[in-house]
């Protein structure tokens, strides 16, 4: 990285939700922790599953076999990954092939529905089905506390 300028190495924290939000992004490298799956699904960023302990296996087997907008790339630690593999994976997601343009159609799809869930405009004379599906539930769950008080 020094001798060619290019690339990021951030050692600590980094804004992960503002760097998949960038348009340059073409996909996320995740050990599929939830909150991780959630911020690269709302910004429509397909997922290169690399899951390490926990739920994380699961997850990465829900996007892949139901959902269809990550490829595992390998899982624990220990797992089996050679720089082969490695090319093959970032090209089933970033490359020009079906598999990718599929990939990322779902992944876009299913971030404008996520973006759609959580739509409110903050009009309170609005209609209620204009809003999103989780303000409406939000919406009612905070009506239902305040009837039992």
């Amino acid at each position: 990285m020094e001798e060619t300028n290019r690339g990021l190495l951030v050692r600590n924290w980094a804004p992960q939700l503002e760097i998949l939000s960038h348009d340059s992004i073409g996909g996320f490298l995740s050990h599929c922790g939830w909150n991780s799956v959630l911020e690269s699904l709302s910004q429509g960023v397909p997922i290169i599953g690399w899951p390490l302990a926990a739920e994380q296996a699961f997850n990465s087997k829900l996007l892949v076999e139901e959902m269809g907008v990550a490829v595992e790339l390998t899982r624990g630690a220990g797992g089996e990954l050679g720089r082969e593999r490695v090319k093959e994976v970032v090209e089933m997601v970033m490359g020009k092939n079906e598999k990718a343009e599929e990939m990322k159609r779902k992944v876009v799809d299913l971030s404008e529905h996520m973006r759609a869930a959580i739509r409110d405009d903050g009009e309170k004379k609005k209609k209620e089905e204009e809003k999103g599906s989780s303000v409406r539930a939000m919406d009612d769950f905070v009506a239902t506390i305040f009837r039992k008080l």
